[in-house]
């Protein structure tokens, strides 16, 4: 694994000086090299998952609870159109 440095270069420009850094590939959040899945990284993705698949669920129950809601909403109004029609 290549060491963590940062390399941080002045460059003068007209307007004044302009900073730039340089990461290795391992510092800037890019995935790690191979097939190597060690227990924190299977953990991660399991919290994750679980997470997804409980937000998933959170937003299900909320559609369906509309869905009734205008169920409901559709009968009530056929039921006023029906009386408006006597």
């Amino acid at each position: 694994m290549l060491p963590r440095t940062t390399i941080t270069r002045s460059l003068k420009a007209p307007s004044g000086v302009l900073s730039a850094r340089w990461y290795t590939a391992g510092s800037t959040g890019a995935p790690r090299g191979g097939s190597n899945e060690d227990s924190f990284t299977k953990r991660e993705k399991a919290n994750e998952d679980y997470y997804i698949k409980q937000h998933e669920k959170e937003q299900l129950r909320n559609l369906r609870q509309q869905l009734e809601q205008n169920r409901k909403q559709i009968e009530n109004l056929e039921g006023q159109i029906a009386e408006l029609k006597k």
